[in-house]
């Protein structure tokens, strides 16, 4: 027998006597690592989940804060209490009652679908709401973020002058003076002239003289004009009205008026009148003379002072005209402590501040 012969004689020998146990310990291993596989698999997945829930939650969170911001934001521009339960349409007992009455809608391009955002107004008081900002995003994700805002025991008056309408003009006499509060260390201040809004304040800007720039002084630079929602004077004239110790004026007076609540169911020229409290012309306001008023004073129409008269008004003078024509000498002057008085002596008349207190995330946030 050759040598070739013999070994592959032995080979098939020892093939023979070979009993599995290597592919009995190859299976036995596989099968081992199968489920470590499995596992791995699944907490790979898992993970995946997780991260993938907690960006969407994440995500959500964000467009529900940035709804509440939005809504702060709006507040800050016009911080009337009572408008916001009336809904965007500033009307109470209609279909929109608890929709925060935005001025101005969201961007176009924030949020993007699917996410989305809805800001809504309860009451939890006589003086409280709640502002809730739901945000709705992917994978049914849902967040919801609440601010609390009371009614501020201060009486909400943007300016020394309020104009309420956007195409309002204002001519001023080179001895007539508006005046605001400059901004301090603990406050913004107070502007001479507050207009409808941002474009409307522009636009008042852009016709002013410049000689008169530096008649109008306050927050806001020179002149002193700034884009800020007034209260309602159909509001406040109707609130003045109801009470019991309004005093009714004809369409002109002379000399003193003393101190109260002052209304004239149409235009009202004033002469040489002097006097404190509150006066309500629905209509178009006339001053002549030599005239003087401690208090605030609402017009529904124009406000007109003669060339030759003057006129000192210390407090605050809200215009819903068109036309403000104040060519004689004086001065508008806003006075916090005048206001306070008003306050004090007839309570419930003049508007109220929003006051925001603090925020949370409401944890149950179920639809």
């Amino acid at each position: 027998m050759s040598s070739v012969e013999f070994d592959m004689t032995d080979r098939v020998r020892r093939l023979r006597g070979q009993t599995g146990y290597a592919l009995l310990t190859t299976m036995i291993a596989a099968a081992c690592l199968v489920p470590l596989a499995i596992f791995a698999a699944m907490y790979a997945r898992l993970d995946f989940l997780v991260q993938h829930h907690t960006r969407a939650a994440l995500e959500t969170f964000t467009v529900a804060e940035s709804g509440l911001e939005h809504a702060l934001a709006d507040l800050i521009a016009d911080p009337r209490f009572d408008r916001l339960l009336a809904g965007p349409d500033r009307r109470l007992g209609t279909a929109d009652d608890g929709d925060y009455p935005f001025a101005e809608p969201p961007p176009q391009f924030f949020p993007r679908a699917p996410f989305r955002y809805q800001v809504r107004v309860a009451s939890t008081g006589p003086d409280a709401v709640e502002i809730s900002a739901r945000g709705f995003g992917t994978l049914n994700a849902t967040r919801v973020v609440v601010a609390w805002v009371i009614r501020a025991p201060v009486p909400y008056l943007p300016a020394a002058l309020s104009l309420t309408r956007p195409d309002a003009g204002l001519s001023l006499g080179a001895g007539f003076r508006v005046a605001g509060v400059e901004a301090g260390p603990s406050d913004a201040g107070v502007p001479a002239v507050a207009a409808d809004g941002a474009a409307a304040a522009a636009a008042l800007v852009a016709r002013l003289p410049s000689a008169s720039a530096g008649q109008l002084v306050g927050r806001g630079g020179s002149p002193s004009i700034v884009g800020l929602s007034s209260p309602s004077l159909d509001a406040l004239a109707a609130t003045a009205g109801r009470r019991a110790d309004a005093q009714a004026l004809g369409s002109e007076v002379h000399g003193a008026l003393g101190d109260g609540v002052f209304i004239s169911p149409s235009s009202l020229r004033l002469v040489d009148v002097s006097g404190s409290g509150v006066i309500i012309a629905n209509g178009a306001l006339e001053l002549g003379g030599a005239s003087s008023f401690a208090g605030v004073i609402v017009a529904l129409g124009d406000v007109r002072l003669d060339l030759d008269g003057s006129a000192a008004i210390d407090g605050a003078l809200l215009s819903g005209g068109t036309a403000l024509s104040l060519r004689g000498t004086g001065h508008v002057a806003y006075d916090s402590a005048v206001i306070a008085r008003i306050d004090s002596a007839f309570p419930g008349l003049l508007p109220r501040r929003a006051r925001i207190t603090g925020w949370r995330e409401q944890p149950d946030a179920a639809l």
